[in-house]
């Protein structure tokens, strides 16, 4: 009997804690509960990238992504028509710069990104760019991008890294253990947005990961073919990898971009091949490119694809990645209505060779005096 009454005390006061906890608001209940971390179900847009290594998928890039303006400006240092945010909308994963040392920046890295010379295109401080990107990725945890800085005037890392601080960027890269990663060896897209490195950062030389271990050595990691190509089919020899590298060994970078080339005062001047640039951009030629490359060197479809204004071929770049990557390819609008830099909507640009207008070759003249200015 005495354990029978002990049971039926010890049930009315379970019944009692029962009755309390229901009544106390859900919020209060979940508040008590550790939380659990949740993995990334959805990765670069699909769920089936969660598990592939950052290596195995392939990445549209923008070539000097802040030299922005309109087609017409690639005679003076254009190479995108929409700003780097919007870029990152549309899909653009890879962020190439050219970074020159300022001899009147207020930064705190006295970096500016710059096209060959700084008189030519100036497209203003590393830190407001990278207050750019910052803002992105914030707001697209489920992401990860790739910057590709060219160090033109082999500054210090350290100097980066001062930029990388300022603006916050430098908790979102990604530092590996190694300067150096095999192909095989990378971490997966799913595993670097859960650890919350969703950025992966590149600088084709004077990288020092003892000081700066986020800022990998391009060379080490990635071989390019030749860059400023003027005539097609694009040619996929190994052109630019570090010295005693096995490209086998490593991703690679195809410069998927056609110039033209003209002759001013003597000297040979390249310029974008706006004339082409749908065909270059168009789903056929990137795919006939990236075969060619897989098929030359047997390592599968290439990581980056770096193009010049991007958005000329209304999403025919982001098609061909989703091919490369084995994913369904979902068309969306690209760019602004309004392309950054113009007053009126974009018009689509002929495939057949054109003339240079006058304004063009003005534009070549003081593309040569801004080149002759900074070799003096």
């Amino acid at each position: 009997m005495f354990q029978l009454n002990k049971l039926l005390s010890a049930a009315v006061a379970l019944a009692f804690v029962a009755q309390l906890a229901g009544a106390l608001p859900q919020s209060s209940q979940r508040s008590a509960l550790p939380e659990l971390a949740k993995r990334a179900s959805v990765c670069n847009g699909d769920a089936s990238l969660c598990s592939r290594l950052y290596s195995n998928v392939t990445y549209i890039g923008a070539h000097n992504s802040y030299a922005v303006g309109t087609l017409a400006g690639a005679t003076v240092g254009k190479n995108q028509e929409q700003s780097v945010s919007q870029q990152l909308n549309d899909g653009i994963r890879l962020l190439q710069v050219q970074a020159h040392k300022s001899s009147n920046s207020t930064s705190g890295s006295g970096i500016d990104l710059c096209h060959s010379s700084c008189s030519l295109e100036n497209g203003g401080t590393l830190e407001a760019y990278l207050t750019k990107v910052k803002t992105w990725v914030d707001s697209n945890p489920n992401d990860v991008v790739t910057l590709l800085i060219v160090n033109s005037d082999d500054q210090a890392a350290s100097s980066f890294a001062t930029a990388f601080q300022s603006t916050g960027l430098a908790s979102k890269a990604y530092a590996p253990s190694s300067a150096a990663l095999a192909r095989d060896a990378w971490p997966s897209l799913g595993s670097l947005i859960d650890a919350g490195k969703t950025v992966v950062v590149f600088m084709d030389n004077s990288a020092d990961t003892s000081s700066v271990p986020y800022i990998l050595p391009h060379f080490q990691n990635t071989w390019e073919n030749a860059y400023d190509q003027t005539a097609t089919p694009f040619n996929c020899t190994v052109d630019r990898i570090n010295s005693g590298s096995s490209p086998s060994n490593l991703m690679y970078l195809v410069n998927h971009y056609l110039d033209s080339s003209f002759s001013l005062f003597g000297t040979t001047v390249l310029v974008p091949n706006t004339a082409q640039i749908t065909t270059t951009n168009s789903y056929s030629s990137i795919m006939s490119d990236a075969n060619n490359c897989a098929a030359m060197h047997g390592q599968g479809y290439p990581t980056f694809v770096l193009t010049d204004f991007y958005d000329q071929g209304d999403g025919s770049v982001f098609q061909a990645a989703a091919a490369m990557n084995g994913v369904s390819y979902v068309a969306k609008p690209i760019g602004n209505a309004t392309k950054s830099g113009s007053g009126s909507s974009s018009q689509s640009t002929s495939a057949a060779p054109r003339a240079l207008s006058p304004a063009s070759s003005v534009g070549l003249a003081l593309t040569f005096i801004a080149l002759a200015t900074s070799w003096l």
